[in-house]
């Protein structure tokens, strides 16, 4: 069994004996290896897409295990869709269809696509080792002077050389997040015209997509000497990184992984710096399931793939985000390989 079959087959069992068929990108992805506009319905043996003129060429070309159905008008896709569903019942990813036989779920999308097959962790692990380089990139470049945007040109012209394409974040404009100063206080600072300081932390947040699949990587750099202060700050959210890493293994829920960090932080009194969950699954979007927050009791799962970032954010002053991207297992597998020490530049 090939593995966009098995993908299919998840689906359908997912489906309980109902039809399945999508609209989002990602979903189409996921089922042919074709991202492009359309919609699908999902069979035993094959993946239905149905697409207009624009894309079906290139559909034709890149799909895997798929019949390609051509309407003249994207306005006809709906209504090619319903009948290549034959009157049956089926669960869709998209909201607000008008037929008492489509029952939206996406959430049935995302349970299939959480646990990473091996060609999707192959290429969620080069889109890291891909990114790492873009770091090194990045600390060439990283000197006072420098603007936020001229950095990140910096960082997408090594991402672009290495065949990564921005994924962008579904919170900030910018396509990769790198924040100086008091900026870095900002979970998802958008780039600006600052100039980096001496005495500054930069937090640098990149993420990009290798063959349709996401890396998701933070790293905070100094410039210069910064305080003592910063420096036991960076060192505790070191710790609480890796105390989160040493949490992850299969079969443990979600939210211990969470607390393993923060319990860090509040024992050195920087917890209340800390505003967002420390992490999230990562795949064909930058965020997925498992959500990796306080009480969350879903179990994490062999070859789920999650982020850990724990951070301070001291608003006015400075922030620090250490961020890896790893795979589930008895022992998890880390794919960002980026160092965590502390790097001083210019």
């Amino acid at each position: 069994m090939t593995l966009f079959s098995q993908r299919r087959k998840r689906l359908l069992s997912l489906a309980k004996g109902k039809e399945v068929a999508a609209f989002a990108a990602p979903n189409l992805f996921y089922l042919t290896d074709f991202f492009g506009g359309g919609a699908a319905v999902v069979r035993p043996d094959k993946t239905v897409i149905v697409t207009s003129p624009l894309e079906a060429d290139r559909a034709e070309e890149v799909a895997k295990e798929a019949e390609v159905v051509v309407v003249r008008r994207w306005k006809d896709v709906g209504k090619e869709i319903e009948k290549q569903l034959r009157g049956r019942n089926a669960v869709v990813d998209r909201e607000g269809l008008k037929s008492r036989r489509l029952a939206a779920d996406p959430g049935l999308f995302l349970e299939a696509r959480r646990t990473k097959d091996s060609l999707e962790l192959e290429r969620i692990r080069k889109a890291c080792a891909k990114t790492d380089k873009a770091y090194e990139a990045l600390e060439r470049a990283l000197k006072p002077g420098r603007t936020e945007w001229e950095l990140a040109a910096e960082v997408m012209k090594t991402a672009l050389e290495e065949g990564l394409t921005p994924s962008n974040s579904d919170s900030s404009l910018g396509p990769v997040i790198i924040a100086s100063g008091p900026h870095g206080a900002y979970g998802h600072s958008e780039l600006s015209e600052r100039k980096v300081r001496s005495g500054d932390f930069v937090v640098a947040d990149l993420f990009f997509r290798y063959e349709g699949y996401n890396s998701d990587e933070t790293r905070t750099f100094a410039v210069g000497t910064v305080t003592s202060e910063m420096r036991r700050s960076y060192g505790v959210v070191r710790e609480a990184q890796q105390a989160a890493i040493d949490a992850v293994r299969d079969g443990v829920p979600c939210g211990s992984v969470h607390d393993a960090a923060v319990g860090v932080l509040r024992r050195h009194k920087l917890d209340r710096y800390l505003n967002h969950s420390v992490g999230h699954g990562v795949g064909i979007d930058i965020h997925e399931s498992p959500g990796i927050f306080h009480g969350n009791k879903v179990r994490l799962a062999k070859n789920d793939v999650i982020t850990d970032e724990p951070g301070v954010y001291i608003v006015g002053k400075y922030g620090i985000r250490i961020e890896d991207t790893l795979r589930v297992d008895s022992k998890p597998e880390i794919y960002t390989r980026f160092t965590k020490d502390l790097v001083t530049c210019g």
